[in-house]
């Protein structure tokens, strides 16, 4: 681990906090726009597997202390585990480690793969948690399709951020390294 890598991670998973909370702020739309993927993918690209997925571990610690970082409600704390959302915070670990891990600096190609394979990675560990709580945690008997149109769906437009985020993680690499 050097300095700048770590000071780097620090960056992200306060730039993760920042954007969770400034959520609060903004009035709710009919779809929930969230910044939080989009930094996730940033995350994954610019620091690479293992310091984009500490960023977004160092952000989950910190709501799970109760720090109120958190996009929703309570904000902060143990028992957010025990929301049906909570396994896109997961998700989030493990789409910045898959999209760091494809990534190969300069490739825009490599980039979108990388990208592409986090957003799958972080909907099937998201959805699979919302579908478990859902069923077992708070016995709301709900099938795949429900999940889908509840978690889904409505935010099929991160297919945007992640384009996004490979068009500016891209650009910041080359200029950096």
């Amino acid at each position: 681990m050097n300095t700048r890598n770590l000071a780097m991670t620090a960056v992200f998973a306060a730039l993760m906090c920042l954007a969770g909370m400034a959520l609060r702020w903004i009035s709710p739309a009919l779809v929930p726009f969230s910044i939080l993927p989009l930094l996730v993918y940033l995350s994954g690209i610019i620091l690479g597997a293992r310091y984009g997925a500490l960023a977004m571990f160092v952000y989950l610690i910190l709501g799970l202390l109760g720090l109120p970082v958190l996009a929703s409600a309570p904000f902060g704390g143990l028992g957010y585990v025990l929301k049906p959302t909570f396994g896109f915070l997961i998700g989030y670990i493990a789409a910045a480690y898959v999209t760091g891990l494809i990534y190969k600096p300069g490739s825009l190609w490599r980039a979108g793969l990388g990208v592409l394979a986090g957003i799958i990675v972080m909907y099937l560990i998201g959805l699979a948690y919302l579908y478990g709580i859902l069923n077992w945690g708070l016995h709301k008997p709900s099938g795949i399709a429900a999940v889908l149109t509840i978690g889904f769906f409505p935010f099929i437009f991160d297919i945007i951020k992640g384009a996004i985020a490979v068009i500016v993680g891209n650009e910041v690499v080359k200029r950096v390294k």
